[in-house]
């Protein structure tokens, strides 16, 4: 028997075709901008907004709203005009300005900064490793909030770009193993990239792909039909997996160069405007929206989220008061948070590698913060990343450290404060997602251990040189080399103070826990760990495990008659973040001032006369017992005493 499709309402078609005619508008008015996914995805867009996704245009950081991640972030004038059109305080004018500065509606999606944005997105594949973050994070909200207070689904929509980048293959076989059923991608299918046709770089069977990471698989072989796209979001929602939607569309549509690259990146040619707003019977009028289809898409929206929003409030003011004051710390995560009573065992040797102070102070925090939640590239055993006492806290990502840094974006946008952790030389797989997080300012917090050479017998592939010149560069991110025990605790309390991005580098070895170090001066990024006597001869600079090696150098120095200030600077970006004053009175003018740090020389020519005066290293290390290659890249106290003393005198 023959089954007649179902007729589109002209209402809802009337709705998209506006959609379509003020995306192309705003790429038009800024002579850039991607106009083939606006007529392209439209109607999957509309079919999300108008009749599933749950959100408070009045309120758009209401905590249980559906998250919606453009992971396709180019595609970000399809994301206002819906924006726009369902009532968020985006005006025309805003529309107007569209990829000018200091506009709420920059090229790529900003959180933040756009009401209604969830994610900032740019980089393919990011989006939906938020996305996944964000579904973690929403199941282990929902254990703790009960009676379904944080019920929310994660949509995600991306297209070909973003399952080829790895970071998505990873984030989706983790949400995969997980059964994360409330996180649903609509994949806008349209066999078109930038350099041509699919198939010259892309031949995946995206359904079996699916299928074989656990994930349920829906099929819509047209992009046009808005019933078929709201069909299989209601079975996705059913469903006991994450669900990837496969939306088969067509580029630019209605454009003269439809179904090809040429309509990807690059505004349209006016006459191509005017006959694709002939086809959908809409005014060629630059930025003229139908009354009738923005008051129907409000309407439609409106009256149906109003319910949830009201079924909601109902659920709250069920809760127990400690549990609504919970819920109210969820919602300023960003506000300081002061680290008091932690309780920190001193080992009776008085020596301890900072990664296990660490896995310490990490587990003593979770004792008294309920938001932290983290977990390693599969390396807890060796980097001490692990919440011993809560398991529901602890993420296994396994060997995936692109997508962990992702994932961690994610959770942090949902309120919660994310712990990862690998070793420093792996720190190259996080950086795209680490720009993003301190782009997007997330307090996420970066745990890399076996943090220099004293790696040793693992070798050069496991040994850090540029990695920590890499983060130190890093706009926005906080980067703590704590020397001792007492330096650690002193970097999660500054870390918890200020909310930032940052990065704690620990190292694997044991070192002495020393009575000079000081817990409240980390977070003023450098401190005089040891005074001159009577005047200052040199200045010696050190972090992390190479400070004892810096006081022992000192000790020496002072027996020939050099007086020595040792400074201990566990952050450089948290000095250079103290007045002038203070950064005197640390490090004043014209003294001979070295650095001793068994990592690359570009952190540090800032503080010192010339390359003379860094005892750095800047080629790969070797494999060996790591006080033998200590000595091989003469990181010893006879090799430094020597050569300062040489330039002293």
């Amino acid at each position: 028997m023959l089954i007649k499709k179902k007729e589109i309402n002209p209402l809802d078609k009337k709705v998209i075709d506006n959609i379509r005619g003020l995306g192309l508008d705003m790429i038009n008015e800024a002579k850039s901008g991607h106009p083939g996914i606006v007529l392209g995805a439209a109607p999957i867009i509309y079919s999300l907004y108008a009749n599933h996704l749950r959100f408070d245009v009045n309120n758009p950081n209401w905590i249980n709203r559906d998250r919606f991640v453009l992971s396709a972030g180019h595609g970000s004038a399809l994301l206002y005009s819906i924006l726009h059109m369902v009532g968020f305080d985006i005006k025309l004018d805003d529309l107007k300005e569209f990829r000018q500065i200091d506009s709420i509606t920059p090229g790529h999606p900003e959180v933040s900064l756009t009401p209604g944005v969830d994610a900032s997105t740019g980089p393919l594949g990011q989006g939906i490793a938020n996305a996944v973050g964000m579904a973690i994070g929403q199941r282990y909200l929902s254990e703790m909030f009960k009676n379904n207070v944080i019920d929310f689904n994660t949509y995600v929509l991306c297209g070909d770009g973003d399952l080829m980048e790895g970071i998505s293959y990873e984030a989706m076989s983790l949400a995969g193993n997980l059964k994360l059923n409330k996180l649903i991608v609509l994949y806008d299918s349209n066999d078109v990239t930038l350099d041509g046709n699919l198939n010259i770089s892309f031949s995946d069977n995206i359904k079996l792909r699916m299928e074989s990471i656990n994930w349920n698989y829906i099929l819509v072989s047209d992009g046009e039909d808005i019933n078929s796209i709201n069909d299989a979001l209601i079975r996705a929602k059913s469903s006991d997996l994450p669900t990837l939607i496969e939306v088969k569309t067509s580029i630019g549509k209605y454009s003269k160069n439809e179904g090809t690259s040429l309509v990807h990146g690059s505004p349209l040619e006016e006459d191509d405007i005017k006959q694709i707003k002939e086809k959908m019977n809409i005014r060629d009028i630059p930025f003229q929206i139908s009354g009738e289809a923005i008051d129907y898409l409000r309407e439609t929206t409106s009256s149906r989220n109003d319910k949830e929003i009201s079924i909601w409030m109902e659920k709250v003011t069920a809760l127990t008061e400690e549990e609504r004051e919970l819920l109210n710390q969820l919602n300023t995560s960003k506000a300081p948070i002061k680290l008091k009573d932690l309780y920190y065992e001193i080992p009776d040797s008085n020596m301890e590698s900072t990664r296990v102070t660490s896995g310490k102070i990490l587990n003593a925090i979770a004792d008294s913060y309920p938001f932290i939640i983290g977990g390693s590239a599969d390396v807890s055993k060796s980097t001490n990343a692990k919440l011993i006492n809560y398991p529901n806290r602890n993420i296994n990502f396994g060997v995936r450290e692109h997508a962990m840094g992702g994932i961690a974006n994610g959770l942090a946008l949902l309120g919660l404060t994310p712990f990862v952790s690998t070793f420093l030389s792996f720190s190259d797989y996080l950086k795209p997602s680490i720009r993003m997080a301190c782009m997007m300012n997330l307090p996420v917090i970066y745990v890399f251990t076996h943090d220099s050479i004293t790696v040793g017998e693992d070798g050069p592939t496991h040994q850090p040189v540029e990695q920590l010149i890499a983060l130190r560069s890093i706009p926005n991110l906080d980067v703590y080399r704590p020397a001792d025990a007492n330096e650690v605790l002193g970097s999660y309390k500054t870390i918890f103070e200020t909310r930032k991005p940052s990065a704690i580098i620990l190292g694997r070895n044991k070192v002495e826990i020393l009575d000079s170090t000081k817990v409240n001066e980390v977070k003023n990024g450098a401190y005089i760990l040891k005074e001159e006597n009577k005047r200052i001869d040199c200045i010696i600079i050190s972090s992390g495990e190479e400070l004892a090696l810096a006081l022992e150098v000192s000790s020496k120095l002072q027996e020939k008659g050099i007086d020595v200030r040792i400074v201990s600077m566990p952050s450089i970006e948290r000095f250079e973040q103290m007045d002038d004053d203070y950064i005197n009175s640390i490090l004043p003018e014209n003294e001979n001032t070295f650095v001793i740090e068994a990592s690359s020389s570009y952190s540090w020519y800032k503080f010192v006369k010339d390359k003379n005066h860094l005892f750095t290293i800047d080629t790969f290390g070797t494999s060996g017992n790591y006080k033998d290659v200590l000595e091989k890249y003469n990181f010893t106290t006879k090799y430094i005493e020597n050569k300062i003393e040489e330039l002293i005198k």
